[in-house]
Protein backbone atom coordinates (compact mmCIF):
# COMPACT_ATOMS: atom_id res chain seq x y z
CA UNK A 1 0.00 0.00 0.00
CA UNK A 2 1.24 3.50 -0.80
CA UNK A 3 3.07 4.98 2.23
CA UNK A 4 1.45 8.43 1.81
CA UNK A 5 -1.98 6.83 1.87
CA UNK A 6 -1.12 4.99 5.09
CA UNK A 7 0.03 8.25 6.71
CA UNK A 8 -3.20 10.02 5.75
CA UNK A 9 -5.33 7.17 7.14
CA UNK A 10 -3.33 7.19 10.37
CA UNK A 11 -3.75 10.96 10.73
CA UNK A 12 -7.52 10.79 10.27
CA UNK A 13 -7.81 7.82 12.63
CA UNK A 14 -5.83 9.68 15.27
CA UNK A 15 -8.08 12.72 15.09
CA UNK A 16 -11.18 10.56 15.47
CA UNK A 17 -9.61 8.75 18.41
CA UNK A 18 -9.14 12.06 20.19
CA UNK A 19 -12.53 13.40 19.16
CA UNK A 20 -14.47 10.38 20.47
CA UNK A 21 -13.94 11.56 24.04
CA UNK A 22 -16.11 14.62 23.42
CA UNK A 23 -19.67 14.33 24.84
CA UNK A 24 -20.86 16.74 22.13
CA UNK A 25 -21.86 15.85 18.56
CA UNK A 26 -18.93 15.30 16.22
CA UNK A 27 -19.15 16.39 12.60
CA UNK A 28 -16.66 14.80 10.21
CA UNK A 29 -16.94 17.83 7.90
CA UNK A 30 -13.93 19.41 9.64
CA UNK A 31 -11.65 16.93 7.87
CA UNK A 32 -12.65 18.22 4.49
CA UNK A 33 -12.15 21.96 4.34
CA UNK A 34 -14.30 23.59 7.02
CA UNK A 35 -12.94 26.43 9.16
CA UNK A 36 -10.60 25.28 11.93
CA UNK A 37 -8.84 26.69 14.95
CA UNK A 38 -5.38 27.81 13.92
CA UNK A 39 -2.62 25.50 15.08
CA UNK A 40 -0.38 28.53 15.74
CA UNK A 41 -0.22 29.77 19.32
CA UNK A 42 0.55 33.30 18.08
CA UNK A 43 -2.39 33.62 15.68
CA UNK A 44 -3.45 36.10 14.20
CA UNK A 45 0.13 37.31 13.75
CA UNK A 46 2.16 36.29 10.73
CA UNK A 47 4.29 33.19 11.19
CA UNK A 48 7.58 34.01 12.87
CA UNK A 49 6.67 37.61 13.74
CA UNK A 50 4.25 39.83 15.64
CA UNK A 51 3.05 41.60 12.51
CA UNK A 52 -0.63 41.73 11.57
CA UNK A 53 -0.81 41.49 7.82
CA UNK A 54 -2.79 44.29 6.19
CA UNK A 55 -3.02 46.42 9.35
CA UNK A 56 -1.32 49.83 9.62
CA UNK A 57 1.18 50.42 12.40
CA UNK A 58 -0.92 53.19 14.00
CA UNK A 59 -3.77 50.79 14.76
CA UNK A 60 -4.32 49.59 18.34
CA UNK A 61 -6.59 46.73 19.39
CA UNK A 62 -7.58 46.73 23.08
CA UNK A 63 -8.42 43.35 24.61
CA UNK A 64 -9.52 42.78 28.20
CA UNK A 65 -9.35 39.34 29.83
CA UNK A 66 -10.64 37.39 32.83
CA UNK A 67 -13.82 39.27 33.77
CA UNK A 68 -16.46 40.30 34.26
CA UNK A 69 -15.97 41.41 37.86
CA UNK A 70 -18.26 43.47 40.04
CA UNK A 71 -16.37 46.79 40.16
CA UNK A 72 -13.52 46.62 37.69
CA UNK A 73 -15.38 45.71 34.50
CA UNK A 74 -17.68 48.71 34.79
CA UNK A 75 -14.71 50.96 35.59
CA UNK A 76 -12.99 49.73 32.42
CA UNK A 77 -16.18 50.25 30.42
CA UNK A 78 -16.43 53.79 31.81
CA UNK A 79 -12.89 54.57 30.59
CA UNK A 80 -13.58 53.12 27.14
CA UNK A 81 -16.77 55.20 26.92
CA UNK A 82 -14.90 58.32 28.01
CA UNK A 83 -12.38 57.93 25.19
CA UNK A 84 -14.82 56.40 22.66
CA UNK A 85 -12.55 53.38 22.21
CA UNK A 86 -13.82 49.88 21.32
CA UNK A 87 -12.48 46.73 22.96
CA UNK A 88 -12.81 42.97 22.83
CA UNK A 89 -13.60 41.31 26.17
CA UNK A 90 -12.42 37.72 26.57
CA UNK A 91 -14.69 36.68 29.42
CA UNK A 92 -14.68 33.73 31.79
CA UNK A 93 -17.93 31.85 31.30
CA UNK A 94 -18.49 31.11 34.99
CA UNK A 95 -18.19 34.83 35.82
CA UNK A 96 -20.26 35.90 32.83
CA UNK A 97 -23.12 33.66 33.95
CA UNK A 98 -23.27 35.61 37.22
CA UNK A 99 -23.00 39.08 35.62
CA UNK A 100 -25.09 39.17 32.43
CA UNK A 101 -25.70 42.90 32.95
CA UNK A 102 -22.02 43.58 32.25
CA UNK A 103 -22.14 41.64 28.99
CA UNK A 104 -25.28 43.51 27.93
CA UNK A 105 -23.48 46.79 28.57
CA UNK A 106 -20.49 45.63 26.50
CA UNK A 107 -22.68 44.78 23.53
CA UNK A 108 -24.74 47.97 23.78
CA UNK A 109 -21.53 50.02 23.75
CA UNK A 110 -20.31 48.30 20.57
CA UNK A 111 -17.64 46.12 22.14
CA UNK A 112 -17.09 42.46 21.28
CA UNK A 113 -17.56 39.59 23.71
CA UNK A 114 -15.35 36.52 23.29
CA UNK A 115 -14.73 33.12 24.88
CA UNK A 116 -11.92 32.66 27.43
CA UNK A 117 -13.09 29.24 28.75
CA UNK A 118 -15.33 28.49 31.72
CA UNK A 119 -12.88 28.67 34.65
CA UNK A 120 -9.53 29.90 33.24
CA UNK A 121 -7.71 26.59 33.63
CA UNK A 122 -4.16 26.48 32.30
CA UNK A 123 -4.12 22.68 32.11
CA UNK A 124 -6.80 20.23 31.03
CA UNK A 125 -6.37 16.69 32.33
CA UNK A 126 -8.69 15.12 29.78
CA UNK A 127 -10.29 15.85 26.45
CA UNK A 128 -13.71 16.00 28.15
CA UNK A 129 -12.56 18.77 30.50
CA UNK A 130 -11.15 20.82 27.62
CA UNK A 131 -14.26 20.54 25.44
CA UNK A 132 -16.59 21.16 28.39
CA UNK A 133 -14.64 24.27 29.40
CA UNK A 134 -15.16 25.87 26.01
CA UNK A 135 -18.71 24.61 25.50
CA UNK A 136 -20.03 25.70 28.90
CA UNK A 137 -18.68 29.18 28.28
CA UNK A 138 -20.10 29.14 24.76
CA UNK A 139 -23.60 28.32 25.97
CA UNK A 140 -23.48 31.32 28.32
CA UNK A 141 -22.17 33.68 25.65
CA UNK A 142 -24.52 32.79 22.78
CA UNK A 143 -26.85 35.80 23.32
CA UNK A 144 -23.89 38.19 23.22
CA UNK A 145 -21.86 36.81 20.31
CA UNK A 146 -24.45 35.44 17.92
CA UNK A 147 -24.32 38.56 15.73
CA UNK A 148 -20.54 38.93 15.95
CA UNK A 149 -17.49 36.84 15.11
CA UNK A 150 -16.90 34.04 17.60
CA UNK A 151 -13.42 34.62 19.01
CA UNK A 152 -11.43 32.50 21.45
CA UNK A 153 -8.32 33.14 23.54
CA UNK A 154 -6.67 30.36 25.50
CA UNK A 155 -5.79 31.15 29.15
CA UNK A 156 -2.14 32.12 29.38
CA UNK A 157 -1.92 31.93 25.60
CA UNK A 158 -1.17 28.20 25.97
CA UNK A 159 -1.96 26.29 22.79
CA UNK A 160 -0.81 23.03 21.19
CA UNK A 161 -1.78 20.45 18.58
CA UNK A 162 -3.83 18.40 21.08
CA UNK A 163 -6.07 21.39 21.82
CA UNK A 164 -6.22 22.32 18.13
CA UNK A 165 -7.42 18.85 17.13
CA UNK A 166 -9.99 18.65 19.93
CA UNK A 167 -11.38 22.10 19.15
CA UNK A 168 -11.63 21.25 15.48
CA UNK A 169 -13.42 17.97 16.23
CA UNK A 170 -16.52 19.80 17.47
CA UNK A 171 -19.01 21.35 15.04
CA UNK A 172 -19.78 24.26 17.39
CA UNK A 173 -16.25 25.06 18.48
CA UNK A 174 -15.07 25.07 14.87
CA UNK A 175 -17.09 28.26 14.42
CA UNK A 176 -14.59 30.06 16.66
CA UNK A 177 -11.58 31.97 15.37
CA UNK A 178 -8.53 31.60 17.56
CA UNK A 179 -6.48 31.30 19.58
CA UNK A 180 -5.90 35.07 19.79
CA UNK A 181 -2.44 36.13 20.99
CA UNK A 182 -1.08 39.62 21.75
CA UNK A 183 2.07 41.71 21.30
CA UNK A 184 1.59 44.27 24.10
CA UNK A 185 0.91 43.43 27.73
CA UNK A 186 3.17 40.54 28.64
CA UNK A 187 5.72 38.17 27.25
CA UNK A 188 9.11 39.15 28.66
CA UNK A 189 9.86 37.01 31.75
CA UNK A 190 12.63 39.42 32.78
CA UNK A 191 10.27 42.40 33.05
CA UNK A 192 8.06 43.21 36.02
CA UNK A 193 6.14 46.00 34.29
CA UNK A 194 5.25 44.69 30.82
CA UNK A 195 1.82 43.38 31.89
CA UNK A 196 -0.79 44.84 34.22
CA UNK A 197 -1.02 41.71 36.35
CA UNK A 198 2.77 41.72 36.74
CA UNK A 199 2.76 45.38 37.75
CA UNK A 200 0.24 44.86 40.52
CA UNK A 201 1.86 41.66 41.81
CA UNK A 202 5.33 43.30 41.86
CA UNK A 203 4.24 46.59 43.40
CA UNK A 204 4.87 48.62 40.22
CA UNK A 205 2.89 51.88 40.22
CA UNK A 206 0.36 52.89 37.57
CA UNK A 207 2.55 55.55 35.93
CA UNK A 208 5.51 53.19 35.50
CA UNK A 209 3.25 50.45 34.18
CA UNK A 210 1.60 52.89 31.77
CA UNK A 211 5.00 54.00 30.46
CA UNK A 212 5.89 50.38 29.81
CA UNK A 213 2.71 49.79 27.81
CA UNK A 214 3.28 52.95 25.79
CA UNK A 215 6.87 51.92 25.04
CA UNK A 216 5.65 48.54 23.82
CA UNK A 217 3.12 50.21 21.53
CA UNK A 218 5.77 52.58 20.21
CA UNK A 219 8.20 49.72 19.67
CA UNK A 220 5.62 48.03 17.47
CA UNK A 221 4.94 51.28 15.64
CA UNK A 222 8.62 51.76 14.86
CA UNK A 223 8.79 48.19 13.55
CA UNK A 224 5.83 48.87 11.27
CA UNK A 225 3.53 46.69 13.39
CA UNK A 226 0.07 47.28 14.80
CA UNK A 227 -0.47 46.69 18.52
CA UNK A 228 -2.75 44.06 20.01
CA UNK A 229 -2.92 45.00 23.69
CA UNK A 230 -3.68 42.65 26.58
CA UNK A 231 -5.17 43.96 29.83
CA UNK A 232 -7.32 42.46 32.57
CA UNK A 233 -10.42 43.60 34.44
CA UNK A 234 -9.46 42.08 37.79
CA UNK A 235 -8.09 45.08 39.70
CA UNK A 236 -9.17 48.72 39.65
CA UNK A 237 -5.57 49.71 38.96
CA UNK A 238 -6.01 48.29 35.44
CA UNK A 239 -8.85 50.74 34.73
CA UNK A 240 -6.57 53.58 35.87
CA UNK A 241 -3.78 52.14 33.72
CA UNK A 242 -6.06 52.09 30.68
CA UNK A 243 -6.98 55.74 31.27
CA UNK A 244 -3.28 56.69 31.50
CA UNK A 245 -2.43 54.85 28.28
CA UNK A 246 -5.37 56.29 26.31
CA UNK A 247 -4.67 59.80 27.60
CA UNK A 248 -1.03 59.61 26.53
CA UNK A 249 -1.86 58.20 23.10
CA UNK A 250 -4.58 60.84 22.62
CA UNK A 251 -2.02 63.60 23.09
CA UNK A 252 0.55 61.97 20.85
CA UNK A 253 1.78 63.12 17.45
CA UNK A 254 0.73 59.78 15.95
CA UNK A 255 -2.87 59.56 14.80
CA UNK A 256 -3.69 56.36 16.68
CA UNK A 257 -6.71 54.38 15.50
CA UNK A 258 -8.56 51.98 17.80
CA UNK A 259 -10.37 49.02 16.28
CA UNK A 260 -11.99 45.71 17.15
CA UNK A 261 -10.28 42.38 16.50
CA UNK A 262 -12.94 41.42 13.97
CA UNK A 263 -11.42 44.02 11.61
CA UNK A 264 -8.09 42.18 11.33
CA UNK A 265 -7.85 40.65 7.82
CA UNK A 266 -6.48 37.27 8.96
CA UNK A 267 -9.32 36.94 11.47
CA UNK A 268 -11.92 37.85 8.86
CA UNK A 269 -10.41 35.32 6.45
CA UNK A 270 -10.52 32.56 9.06
CA UNK A 271 -14.11 33.41 9.88
CA UNK A 272 -15.12 32.96 6.23
CA UNK A 273 -13.58 29.48 5.91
Amino acid sequence: MNRSFIVIIAFITGLYAQAQYSPYPIDDGFLFGDKEFSSRMTFPFETGSYRLRGVDNNVVFITVDDGPTSRVTNAVLDVLEEFDVPATFFVIGEKAARRPQDLRRMVRAGHSVANHTWKHRFDFATADIFIDSLMQSHQTLIPYIQNDLWLFRSPGGIWNSWRTNLGNSDRTLRKYVGPIFWNVGGGNPNRSDDADWKCWSKGVNIRTCSNSYIKQIYRNYEKGQASLVLMHDLKLSSADLLREVLTALGRDRVNWQFKLLREIPSIKEYARK
